[in-house]
């Protein structure tokens, strides 16, 4: 039977849980007179339970914590939350530390709960008869032998060297051909996100027991939070279709995906070459995508013995004066990724400098210093060079409109200048004129053009026109709207005037611009 806790510090919630269930015809017992979590660590601390079923919101100790110190003490428990609306950074946080659901107070049903307590009755049970095969599997000389040697080729790579008398000891088969494999879990942040960080490292368990049980000999090595690295005896390509076969077989069954770089070689002095190797190999992915098999071109890049903020700083003029110009933000990422590909980087030193451009359009805008810590966190987590460039067109386009110029000075005239340009940001495809933005600052006309310029370096109708024709080009990127409309959209009244203009700004018609963004797509 399994033992099921409530914890809540509203007893009709606690009782009115309780009351819902027959737990006894369920197969569980249930207690529910805790009514924090102190209480109910206590509890957990003197016996065992399966499921926890917590508020998360407490005194004394909330929901969270007590979720954390309850699976210390029952690594095996099952945590259901009970949250409000305004809990749900909380229960964020929660489903990554594992917990199977939650569910709101508001809207608690018996069948919900039910069928939440249902699936972790079946999880509980799923895993206690993995458990119980693992322990007979575990038993035998064969598997503590290659987690023997598991141990000790870890051993090698944490120290970064293979002495002597450590090669003398090592397996047979590595005086012999093998094959060193570098796997990446793909989606691994998604799997954290969505599954908690504790699945993934059980799924990488469960890929590491998986290839025990299909290769006779060999090593498997939980070397990153998402990622392992596999050694085995290389017969002519024998072993490594067999691995080939293993990898598609354990993808279908758990609906997943990995990359897999590859390098082989003979002797355990040169493991370690290969576990590089096969690590850069496997980095191809970053350029050509998830899912593949990448053999590795038989030495170390230079770009790994370079720490990132090694990497030569680049001319990028042209990527922010595309910014500057209003182009569409996919030009200017294409010219990126022009550079990116043309040059021998590594993933982290693409992401280094993709942070560093963003920061460099966000400098082009009033009051923006740096890249927010939490879009500097996004760019590291993208694992392909599509998605890091699906990401900036994503970042450009959505602030392509806010973009204020950096002004001389942050005094009182600076202030007041900015408060101009927010108002021309917010209405420029509007009847605007010198008077009427200088009346929302309270100066008059002429002093207020004398300042614009003075701040921006630009005359304030001639500003205006820029921004006029920044908006034009992006209506012209989306669609095949007709000429007129793009011109009174962009805050043009007269078309004719409109197109003389952009002429002027661009050397291109609009029509011309337009085949010109066409022309680009097509290659």
């Amino acid at each position: 039977m399994h033992r099921v806790l409530i914890v809540d510090d509203e007893p009709v919630i606690r009782h009115g849980i309780s009351a819902f269930i027959d737990w006894e015809q369920e197969g569980m017992s249930a207690e529910d007179h805790y009514a924090n979590g102190a209480e109910a660590l206590a509890a957990l601390e003197r016996e065992s339970f399966d499921i926890l079923i917590t508020d998360i919101k407490m005194p004394l100790m909330n929901g969270i914590e007590l979720m954390k110190q309850a699976q210390a003490l029952c690594p095996w428990i099952k945590v259901i939350l009970i949250s409000n609306y305004s809990d749900f950074e909380y229960v964020k946080e929660g489903l990554k530390l594992g917990a199977v659901d939650y569910l709101l107070k508001l809207t608690l049903k018996k069948d919900d709960l039910l069928a939440v307590l249902h699936r972790s009755i079946a999880m509980l049970e799923d895993e206690r008869k993995q458990d119980s095969e693992l322990i007979l599997y575990r038993q035998s000389a064969l598997y503590l032998e290659r987690k023997r040697e598991e141990q000790e080729i870890k051993r090698w790579i944490v120290q970064e060297q293979v002495t002597p008398s450590a090669a003398a000891g090592a397996p047979e088969w590595l005086e012999e051909p093998y094959a060193c494999v570098y796997l990446m879990l793909d989606g691994a942040e998604d799997w954290k996100e969505n599954n908690g960080y504790l699945y993934v490292q059980l799924l990488l368990e469960d890929l590491q027991e998986a290839f025990y049980e299909r290769m006779e000999k060999g090593s498997a090595l939980l070397v990153a939070e998402n990622s392992l690295f596999l050694i085995f005896p290389e017969r002519e390509g024998e072993s490594v279709r067999q691995l080939q076969a293993w990898k598609q077989g354990v993808e279908a069954e758990w609906s997943i995906t990995a990359s897999a770089g590859l390098a082989a070689g003979l002797g355990a002095g040169w493991l370690l070459q290969g576990y590089a190797e096969s690590r850069l190999a496997c980095q191809q992915r970053f350029l050509k995508g998830l899912g593949g098999w990448f053999e590795s071109g038989g030495q170390e890049s230079k770009h790994e013995l370079s720490p990132p903020d090694l990497v030569e700083a680049e001319d990028w003029e042209p990527f922010y004066e595309m910014i500057r110009g209003g182009e569409p933000a996919s030009h200017a990422i294409d010219f990126a990724l022009e550079r990116w590909k043309s040059r021998a980087l590594s993933p982290e030193q693409v992401q280094q400098e993709a942070c560093m451009l963003l920061a460099g359009t966000y400098r082009l805008q009033a009051g923006a210093e740096s890249l927010p810590p939490e879009e500097q966190e996004l760019i590291r987590k993208t694992e392909t060079l599509e998605q890091l460039a699906a990401f900036m067109v994503s970042e450009l386009e959505q602030n392509g409109m806010s973009m204020i110029p950096q002004l001389s000075d942050n005094g009182y005239g600076g202030q007041l200048i900015t408060r101009a340009l927010e108002y021309i940001a917010a209405h420029f495809t509007e009847n605007l004129t010198l008077q009427s933005v200088a009346d929302t600052v309270h100066l008059s006309k002429s002093y207020f053009s004398l300042l614009f310029k003075k701040q921006t370096g630009r005359n304030f109708i001639d500003y205006v026109i820029e921004l006029r024709i920044r908006e034009a080009k992006r209506l012209l990127a989306q669609d095949d709207s007709r000429i007129y409309d793009v011109a009174q959209g962009a805050g043009f009244k007269d078309v004719k005037y409109f197109s003389k203009v952009f002429k002027k700004g661009t050397g291109l018609t609009p029509v011309e611009y337009r085949e010109s963004l066409k022309c680009s797509a097509e290659q």
